[in-house]
Parts: C-alpha cells; structure tokens; sequence
C-alpha cells in the first residue's frame, strides 16, 4: 500500500463534493471567529478553500497557505488571486519565525507516515507560532474509523489501533465521483505525546457527531478537532 500522492490527485480533490469536510472546515472558521488572529498559517491548506474561506469572513491582516505538492500550490494560487491578504507558499524555511497568531492544519497528520516526520511537522509549526500562540488541528477521528459515513469510510482495523503509522485505505464520495486515498493511523495516545514533545499544551478536544450508515454507533464522530497552545 502506497502513501497518497496528493500532486497526482490534487485536481479530483478540488472537484469533489465533501459536505463533511465543509462541516468541519466551517466549525474551525467559527473557532477562528473566537480567536481573532490578525496572522494566521494554514498549513497543508491544499487547494486553498480554507483560506477563501477565512477571508471572506473574518478581519485578518495576513493569510499564509502552505501545501508542499506544487498542484495543490497551483490550484491554492488561482483561487485566492483575487485576496491581497492570502499568500501560497510551497515552502515554510524562509518563513520569519514567531509571526502567526493561530495555525490550522486539517487532514494533515493522517498524510504524515512515520513519528519522526510528525514531530518534526509540529516542531515547524511551533517555531512559527508566537509565544503562546494557537494551533488548530482537525484530524478523521481515530476512535471511529471503522464507522462508515454519508459519504466515507475506511477498511481500517480497530486491531490496528495501537498500531501507530498503520495504512489504511479511505474512500470519499458525492453520488458523482469517488476518490480513494490512503492515510496514516495515529491514536490520541500518539497525538497527545506528539504535541507534548513538540512543545503544545492541549487546552480542548471538540468532536463533531454526523449520522451514519450501516454502522452500530449512530453517533459517532468523523472529525475530531484539537486545540493547543504554544509553550
């Protein structure tokens, strides 16, 4: 089983219609709305629609959307031409460090495959938070993989559980397309002590339930998101 190659798929991302991810990606925004950064990094921010999103909605001076495969860069590019506060990166290094109030970074860590380039994904991102700073993480969540949704599922394994780094193969679809991915399982276990070497305090743990189908645990939540704070 290969990892994702997000530059490959990145145009069959952007077409497909996820209400699930928008759910989400809305529940941050409105985070956001709380927060009131004047700086924010979306980090792994893809196509960029996180970014559109945030500027059209909230009084920021600066937006920063980072994604390291140069299609995804390329789509984020066109789509936010038309907002003088966001600017896409395909590169973090030259990137003053402690400029941003908040970074969010949805989906990313299911695409991170070994511990090492966690911790060294967080540490960035650290360094480039101010002091005190916030990141905002939304990840599948990894108690109910093994549930299918309206429009998701995996053939994840709870045997896999404390299996950290396990593969698994995920499909998303709209009623027109399909797209299958493969991501990356971390338990909170693995999360918990990520951040904690990283240098982040957990301050909360939101879960967002959605119906399911076929599934035994009609509340289950897909997305579990993190919020924590810089040392």
């Amino acid at each position: 089983m290969n990892i994702t190659d997000w530059n490959a798929i990145a145009d069959a991302y952007f077409e497909i219609d996820d209400p699930e991810g928008r759910a989400v990606l809305t529940f941050i925004r409105e985070k956001l709305t709380k927060l009131q950064p004047k700086r924010l990094l979306d980090y792994g921010g893809g196509d960029g629609k996180f970014a559109v999103l945030c500027a059209e909605s909230l009084p920021l001076q600066e937006i920063v959307t980072y994604d390291p495969a140069p299609r995804m860069a390329s789509l984020a590019r066109s789509l936010c031409a038309d907002f003088k506060q966001i600017r896409v990166t395909d590169a973090t290094h030259e990137i003053q460090s402690g400029v941003f109030d908040v970074v969010t970074f949805n989906a990313v860590w299911m695409c991170l495959t070994s511990r090492e380039a966690c911790l060294d994904t967080l540490s960035e991102i650290a360094r480039l938070l101010r002091s005190n700073g916030r990141l905002v993480a939304s990840v599948t969540h990894p108690c109910f993989r093994t549930c299918k949704f309206s429009n998701y599922f995996t053939d994840f394994n709870n045997r896999d559980y404390s299996n950290d780094g396990t593969l698994f193969n995920v499909t998303i679809y709209d009623g027109k397309r399909e797209l299958r991915i493969v991501d990356v399982h971390w338990s909170l276990t693995a999360m918990t002590s990520q951040l904690n070497e990283s240098g982040f305090v957990i301050e909360n743990l939101y879960e967002l339930p959605r119906s399911t189908s076929g599934s035994s645990q009609p509340d289950a939540s897909l997305w579990l998101v993190i919020l924590a704070h810089k040392l």
